[in-house]
Parts: C-alpha cells; structure tokens; sequence
C-alpha cells in the first residue's frame, strides 16, 4: 500500500520498475534532500539521495525615493530595496555599479544605499538589481540634487568702452534651480542678470557688484567689477609714455 504524506496528494508519482520520482506543481517547500530506498527480491537494499532547490522568481523590488530637497554638501539619503527570492542585488548610477567607498557605503546586506553627503554629480537614475538564476528585475529612483550657485562670471561688452558708448555688464552663475540675480552700485540695486547703460557717462564709472542667488538653498554668491571709461586708461599710458621719453632726452642731454 502506498503511503503519501501531507501536502504531497495528487502531485506525485513513483515509477517502482525505475525507482524514478516525479513531482508536479513545484513550491518552494519542496526545497530539500530526497531519499530513495529500492529493497529488490533476494537482494541487499539500494540507497540514494538527491538535492533538490526550487526557484521562484525575484518579487518585483520596491525602492521608495527621498521627497524632501537634497541640497549639495548638507543632505544625506538612504535608499532602501526591498525584494524576496533574490540571490544578488546590485546597486547601480546611471548604468554603472556603485562600490563602497568615499560618500557610497551599504548596509544592512546590501538592502540600504547611504549616499552622505549627496553631490550634484548624485543627480541621475539610481537602480537596485536583483535576481536569481532564472529571473531578473529592477527597482529605480531618479535623485535630483540642488546647488550653487557658484562664484558668478561678470562679461562686460565691449570690453573696451568710452564715454558716451553702449555698454552691456552681463552676469552668470552655474546653479540648480537657476540663480537670481541683482546688482549693486553705489547703494542703488538694479534687478536681473544684465545691465544695460545705453550712454556710459561718468556718473556710471565705478564698482558694480552682482549676487546670485539660489532660492532653493538659500546661498547667495557675489562679484564685483569695475566698469572704466578706456579711453582714459589709454591717455594715462600715453602720458606715461611721453613723460618716460622727455625723462630719457633730459638725462641724455647731461
């Protein structure tokens, strides 16, 4: 009479002239050592073992993205991917794979990415990889970091203007968002990242100061330039040039 254990009814079958062993609608309790005995007429007991794994595929990974504003140098996030029937997880940066070290370290068997503190090279798809010897997914999270602005670069066009000339000061600062900007002179504050002067005059000569600012993390960064009337630099040369030839005739003429 044959005997079949609990949870094993309808889904085997046992070939006794082979002794072989057939087992449908695989679980993962299935999982283990099987052990054959075959007792032939007139003859000594035969012994075998065989392992068996089952494996499911990986639970699609769940990876929950940070909401709050991650700020260059002061924000610090840990990524979390949650997975079940995985045999490697595998962080990665847009495509490539992250190792420990520097800003990067994992934890808790490589469920949990620190990144501390973020960087704005951290903007970019963040992927975990998981997968087992039949099946392969993917969780991902798209980090955006804010920054700046960094110190800004005052243009002035043209380089070279007189009185009475068009003059344009023009001001930039790399920055995430984008930077506004305002300028000062002489106590007066104009709004926007250029300044036009349509006619220099000399009221207009002087230091202008431009500040941009982040709204996001709040970091101002300034620089000033000095706007000059070129035709006065050139006759102060000229004059110098003059004074340093009537110099070398006096003292040849001694």
């Amino acid at each position: 009479m044959d005997v079949v254990g609990p949870g094993y009814m309808n889904r085997i079958t046992v070939d006794k002239s082979t002794g072989s062993l057939v087992l449908k609608n695989l679980t993962e309790k299935d999982s283990g050592e099987y052990e054959l005995i075959i007792i032939p007429y007139g003859a000594e007991q035969i012994q075998g073992t065989a392992k068996l794994e089952v494996l499911t595929k990986v639970s699609k990974p769940t990876m929950a993205c940070p909401t709050q504003n991650l700020i260059e140098g002061q924000t610090s996030v840990n990524l979390t991917c949650n997975s079940n029937g995985f045999t490697s997880r595998v962080w990665m940066k847009d495509g490539q794979p992250l190792v420990s070290g520097g800003r990067y370290s994992f934890h808790d068997g490589n469920r949990v990415l620190s990144v501390s503190p973020v960087n704005r090279t951290d903007t970019g798809e963040f992927l975990c990889n998981v997968s087992n010897n039949i099946s392969f997914d993917t969780a991902t999270c798209r980090l955006q970091v804010y920054y700046g602005p960094d110190r800004p670069v005052i243009v002035q066009t043209p380089i070279g203007a007189e009185l009475e000339e068009s003059v344009f000061l023009s001001c930039s600062a790399d920055s995430l968002p984008k930077a506004t900007f305002f300028w000062k002179f002489k106590h007066i504050i104009m709004h926007g990242s250029v300044h036009y002067i349509h006619e220099m005059m000399p009221t207009h000569l002087g230091r202008y100061t431009c500040i941009a600012r982040n709204p996001v993390t709040g970091v101002e960064a300034s620089m000033f330039h000095n706007l000059r009337d070129s035709s006065t630099a050139i006759s102060g040369s000229m004059s110098m040039m003059v004074c340093t030839v009537l110099t070398a005739v006096a003292l040849v003429s001694v």
